[in-house]
C-alpha cells in the first residue's frame, strides 16, 4: 500500500517555494505562468500530503506559519539537490566525470592543492573532488592500481611500468631541526659523522615496492614515520633532525622554533626534489582530469613555493 507521501511532487514543492518567494499566490501564478487557483490547488494538496498548514490565509495576504517556515529551508534543499543532479546527469550525457580522484605527495606544497582546487571547482561546479596524500612511492602504487586516476608524485621507480610522467616543477627541501637540538649550536658546514650518531626523523612509505629504499638517509639512528605532518611535529618538539620541504617549515624557521642546517654532504643550497603528473597509459582521464593535467603546469609556474 502506498505511503501518503508517496503522491508529493516536485512541482508541488516547487509551488510553496514560489509562494513564499513571492508572497501571494497570484504573484506565484505570474512568476510561473500559472493560473493562481492551479497555485493555490497544489499548495493545499501539498498541505494535505505533508499533514500540516503551510500558510495562514485569514489576512490579505498569505503569511507562513512557523511549521511553513521551519519546512521552507527543506524545500529549498530538495530543489537545489534536484537541479544538482539534473546539471550533473547532463554533463555525464556530455562525457563528463561524475568525480576525479588524484594522490599527491606529501612534499606538495599546500598553496599548490588549494590553487588547483579552487580553479578545478570554478570550471567543474558538478564534478567532486578527491584528494589522497600519500608518501615517496606510494602515489605511483595508488595510480597504477586504478585507486587514483591522477598522481602528481616525487621520483617514481623504475618498476612503475604502465605510468605516463611529466615534469611540473622542483621542489626545495631543507635538513631542519629544532633550536634546541645539538646540531643546532655546531658551525656549518655539519660534517656528516657529527650526525652519524644523532636521530633522524624519516618518511617511510605505507606501501612495499621493490624499487623502493631509504632516500637522503644520513644517520645511523632513524625514526620512521609515514606522515610529512608527523615528522615535523617530533623535530619541532627536538626528538630528531630531517629533511622537509621549505614551504613546509619557512614559518617555523622565521620564528626561530625551527633552524635551517646546513650539511657538508649536501651544500648549503636547498635540495631539489622534482614533481611529476603521473597518469596510467591505458587509463587516460576524461575530460575534468585532463583539463586538470593541463591546468597543473600553469598553476606550478606561477607557484611561488616551488622551482623550475
Amino acid at each position: 500500500m502506498s505511503e501518503p507521501l508517496d503522491s508529493l511532487t516536485l512541482d508541488q514543492i516547487r509551488l510553496f517555494v514560489c509562494v513564499a518567494d513571492e508572497g501571494s499566490f497570484s504573484a506565484a501564478g505570474r512568476r510561473l505562468h500559472r493560473a493562481q487557483s492551479a497555485v493555490s490547488y497544489g499548495v493545499a494538496n501539498l498541505e494535505k500530503l505533508l499533514g500540516v498548514q503551510l500558510f495562514d490565509r485569514s489576512g490579505h495576504r498569505p503569511a507562513l506559519t512557523e511549521t511553513g517556515r521551519g519546512l521552507l529551508s527543506d524545500a529549498h534543499r530538495v530543489l537545489d539537490a534536484v537541479g544538482g543532479l539534473r546539471s550533473r546527469a547532463a554533463r555525464v550525457a556530455e562525457g563528463l566525470e561524475l568525480g576525479v580522484s588524484i594522490a599527491v605527495d606529501a612534499i606538495c606544497p599546500a598553496g599548490l592543492l588549494i590553487e588547483f582546487s579552487r580553479l578545478f571547482h570554478e570550471r567543474f561546479p558538478t564534478v567532486s573532488l578527491r584528494i589522497q596524500t600519500e608518501v615517496l612511492e606510494g602515489v605511483g602504487a595508488l595510480v597504477a592500481d586504478g585507486s587514483c586516476e591522477i598522481g602528481i608524485s616525487g621520483p617514481i621507480g623504475a618498476d612503475a611500468q604502465g605510468l605516463e610522467r611529466r615534469f611540473l616543477a622542483y621542489v626545495p627541501i631543507v635538513p631542519v631541526a629544532a633550536s634546541s637540538h645539538p646540531l643546532a649550536g655546531l658551525p656549518s658546514p655539519i660534517a656528516r659523522a657529527q650526525v652519524h650518531d644523532l636521530v633522524q626523523i624519516v618518511i617511510s612509505q605505507r606501501t612495499h615496492s621493490p624499487s623502493s629504499g631509504d632516500h637522503g638517509v644520513l644517520s645511523r639512528k632513524s625514526w620512521r614515520v609515514a606522515e610529512a605532518g608527523m615528522k615535523l611535529q617530533l623535530i619541532r618538539a627536538g626528538l630528531g633532525w630531517g629533511n622537509l620541504p621549505l614551504a613546509m617549515v619557512n614559518d617555523d624557521l622565521e620564528r626561530g622554533t625551527l633552524v635551517r642546517l646546513v650539511l657538508e654532504e649536501w651544500g648549503s643550497e636547498p635540495l631539489s626534489v622534482p614533481l611529476y603528473s603521473i597518469v596510467r597509459s591505458d587509463a587516460p582521464p576524461g575530460p575534468a582530469g585532463q583539463w586538470l593535467l593541463g591546468n597543473l603546469e600553469l598553476v606550478c609556474q606561477s607557484c611561488p613555493q616551488l622551482g623550475r
